[in-house]
């Protein structure tokens, strides 16, 4: 693995901007098998140079809202955004999914989750949502396939290694229920660490949750 460097608009991120998206967020006191299969996977990574993302900042990213910076997007266009996701998702109805197997990469760790049909689908009423409240260069990225990250690496150090200790993990695949989506003002900022290096580390703030099916 090597040093994680977030990414917005195809180039490297600026420190302190911030940028809305639409998130899922893990309920772990609902889904407690999710909560423990997490726990293990921090406790196989904490030897290596990674950010452990804690409880609270475990996400998987649905889609970035990626024409222009959140400072840009005012009061109004926000409740835009927020009417025409309620408009495509609302309805929808919650789905259970499988979370793993735990994956270590290039950027640091994360958990796979299958099928991808459910997700894909949500995606793609979330596009729909997007693009009629901004127009379509809302949408400027693909997002691979569907994952939970677990943490950011900050420096480099052998993946493999780190995927023997995460495939030693059992059960390696859980529930995870989606009952409702998050858009929130992302923002990711460069730290120190140890010897002079740094780390990009995640914060958030809500802007609003829209239940499926309410």
């Amino acid at each position: 693995m090597k040093k994680f460097t977030p990414q917005f608009r195809g180039t490297a991120w600026q420190d302190g901007l911030k940028v809305l998206h639409v998130y899922l967020l893990p309920e772990l006191a609902v889904d407690r098998e999710l909560a423990r299969l997490i726990a293990a996977c921090h406790e196989a990574m904490a030897p290596y140079p990674i950010t452990l993302l804690p409880d609270g900042l475990l996400h998987t990213t649905v889609e970035m809202i990626a024409d222009t910076g959140a400072d840009r997007i005012g009061a109004a266009e926000r409740q835009d955004l927020v009417k025409a996701l309620r408009k495509h998702i609302g309805d929808l109805a919650p789905f259970e999914i499988t979370a793993g197997s735990p994956i270590a990469n290039k950027a640091g760790a994360l958990l796979d989750l299958a099928p991808d049909e459910p997700l894909v689908d949500l995606k793609g009423h979330v596009r729909d949502a997007l693009i009629e409240a901004r127009g379509p260069n809302v949408i400027q990225h693909d997002g691979g396939r569907p994952h939970m990250s677990l943490g950011y690496s900050w420096d480099t150090a052998d993946s493999d290694s780190l995927q023997s200790a995460l495939r030693r993990i059992t059960p390696s695949h859980v529930p995870f229920h989606v009952r409702q989506v998050h858009l929130l003002e992302v923002g990711f900022d460069e730290r120190p660490r140890d010897d002079d290096r740094t780390a990009w580390e995640i914060t958030w703030d809500s802007v609003t949750v829209i239940p499926m099916d309410a």
